[in-house]
């Protein structure tokens, strides 16, 4: 009798913890499992990117899963800046299907990660970077690769980490009642001058030390040595960024690292260097923060890149 009391008891005290697994195993929210799909894949990647804790892990998880289930031959790397270049535009003005690996907040040692877990899975045909001078610095040396790769390595984590349980709340709560404020960063809301001045704390968090980044340039020859030798079409692309930015690297005597920056890219490959003194650059409203370009600054670059790209050849 006293087995079966203890059985009940234990039965029930298990009970939260098996609502709780089958919670995150029927939300997967990042189709980890992939076995349910209760929830839209748009309405899961609207989530993981809802703000800036979430959106780094997130897209690195979201994205080494799904390439690896489903790999393209050719690749965007890159990091926030690149996000929201469009695939499906792409593929309008190229005729090629691409696959954005772009990855917020990705360091340079990220993305090289990002390539090499790409030629593992599929023979590549072109690999595009999008690279900027905000990371290109030793000081700022860190890799979101374990984001995923702790999650391959211990599979069992998934169920087990609170950001994940976090993920799938959320999924649950903006599936039920579709409020956009769950998945709108909080930047959408902000006006001109609160992001200035966080537009300036980045610009200290970048630039306050500065180290030549040796290791991120050389791992990027080795790279581009890979592609010469195994027929990979590499390019480069350094997007625009407000005046404002080139303002702070003048005053801090850093405008000739972020010339050797575009030098060493230029050494690498084909670059679309569009980070030069004009209109695009002069207006705040085209940028988000100072780093950022507006969507549609990005579709007028991606249409140039991918449509005619040759006319624009730094």
């Amino acid at each position: 009798m006293n087995f079966i009391n203890y059985f009940k008891k234990g039965f029930y005290f298990g009970i939260p913890v098996i609502l709780y697994f089958l919670f995150i195993f029927f939300i997967d929210p990042y189709e980890f499992i992939n076995v349910f799909h209760v929830i839209k894949d748009d309405v899961k990647v609207e989530v993981l990117n809802r703000c800036d804790e979430s959106s780094p892990r997130g897209n690195m998880l979201w994205k080494v899963l799904h390439f690896e289930r489903k790999p393209v031959k050719n690749v965007l790397i890159g990091d926030s800046q690149g996000k929201h270049i469009k695939e499906s535009l792409i593929k309008e003005v190229s005729g090629k299907d691409f696959y954005n690996f772009c990855v917020p907040g990705g360091s340079y040692e990220t993305m090289a990660k990002i390539f090499w877990f790409a030629t593992e899975n599929v023979k590549l045909e072109s690999v595009y970077f999008q690279v900027g001078f905000m990371n290109y610095n030793a000081v700022r040396s860190y890799c979101l690769y374990h984001f995923a790769q702790d999650y391959i390595d211990k599979p069992y984590i998934y169920f087990t980490t609170k950001e994940i349980f976090f993920d799938s709340f959320f999924n649950f709560l903006y599936q039920t009642t579709k409020n956009p404020a769950i998945v709108e960063n909080s930047y959408v809301h902000e006006d001109i001058a609160v992001l200035d001045k966080i537009a300036t704390k980045r610009l200290e968090l970048f630039f306050s030390e500065y180290i030549y980044p040796e290791d991120s340039f050389n791992e990027l020859k080795k790279i581009s040595e890979y592609c010469k030798k195994n027929d990979i079409e590499l390019k480069f692309i350094i997007l625009p960024i407000y005046e404002g930015t080139h303002k702070y690297l003048d005053s801090h005597n850093l405008s000739d690292m972020e010339k050797r920056f575009k030098d060493d890219i230029n050494s690498l490959g084909y670059t679309y260097d569009f980070d030069v003194e004009g209109e695009t650059t002069r207006i705040r409203e085209n940028f988000i923060d100072y780093f950022h370009p507006r969507d549609y600054i990005l579709d007028e670059l991606t249409k140039e890149i991918w449509g005619r790209g040759d006319m624009v050849k730094n």
